[in-house]
């Protein structure tokens, strides 16, 4: 059965949370009310953000200095080459911003790995996010990853989900083999859902020819 990758960004590709880093470095720290009134399931991801990116003061070159100085787990261009290799497709999907994630993988080279996200405007400073699927899902998160995952996944393909966080765990339950660590394997345990532990991409490209 052909396999389909589709993995989460911050914590995952990414050996940072380059989000919550991204608030912690631009904000007084007020951002971290918002943060718990989501885990707590108050309110959803895309007012988190909203507020989170209200706060920032930062100009687009702090920015963008910022977001090319984060690093992405050393494994992870081996593991998209035995994927490509394997004519397995990889995509990102993510509840954080393009913005970051776009300059990173140019970075890296990986540019042409497709990903799924939330967008960021930037005008003067001002930071201001858009949700181009936010209405494609249940209104928890600012984007679904469900739905990339139903529009992607084909009858025949074995998918696997690779991720680290809360924003991950509804995509787990509609995976066939899940990789989780951190937030995401508590999420797991909890919910009862049958997953691998890693600790970077190193584990994965181990396990991942078994499946």
């Amino acid at each position: 059965m052909k396999k389909r990758v589709f993995c989460d960004f911050d914590g995952t590709v990414a050996v940072n949370d380059v989000g919550n880093l991204l608030f912690r470095t631009f904000t007084d720290g007020s951002w971290r009310e918002s943060v718990e009134r989501w885990i707590r399931g108050e309110i959803s991801s895309r007012t988190c953000l909203e507020a989170e990116c209200a706060l920032v003061r930062a100009t687009e070159e702090e920015l963008d200095r910022f977001a090319r100085a984060q690093e992405i787990d050393p494994h992870f261009p081996a593991f998209v080459q035995q994927c490509r290799e394997n004519d397995i497709p990889v995509t990102i999907l993510s509840d954080g911003l393009d913005f970051y994630i776009e300059r990173i993988l140019a970075k890296y080279n990986l540019s042409d790995v497709p990903f799924f996200s939330n967008h960021l405007v930037l005008d003067h400073g001002k930071l201001t996010p858009e949700f181009p699927y936010f209405d494609e899902g249940c209104g928890k998160c600012g984007n679904c990853k469900i739905f990339h995952i139903m529009q992607a996944k084909q009858p025949d393909e074995h998918v696997v989900y690779i991720g680290d966080g809360y924003s991950d765990r509804w995509a787990a339950e509609k995976a066939d083999s899940v990789f989780a660590k951190k937030d995401l394997m508590k999420c797991c345990r909890e919910q009862g859902i049958a997953c691998y532990e890693y600790s970077d991409f190193g584990d994965v490209l181990e396990i991942f020819p078994t499946l």
